[in-house]
């Protein structure tokens, strides 16, 4: 294998903008997310502030397409 054909792995903070900081290997320095675990609904269970099927998609689907689909 030839040397110096990949970047260097470095041990890295990635911060997000609820304030929390996780680790990672990346061949980036800074690096910036807008969600991570600590912050995403999905992740923490709050089930309010979750995304719901509110325009019936399902049931559209199943008026043009059917059960039996």
């Amino acid at each position: 294998m030839k040397k110096e054909m990949h970047p260097e792995m470095k041990l890295v903070t990635v911060k997000c903008t609820c304030g929390a900081e996780h680790k990672f290997y990346s061949t980036k320095e800074n690096i910036k997310i807008d969600l991570c675990s600590s912050c995403h609904p999905f992740f923490r269970g709050d089930a309010s502030s979750m995304i719901l099927d509110t325009e019936g998609r399902v049931q559209k689907f199943r008026n043009k397409y059917g059960d039996n689909y």
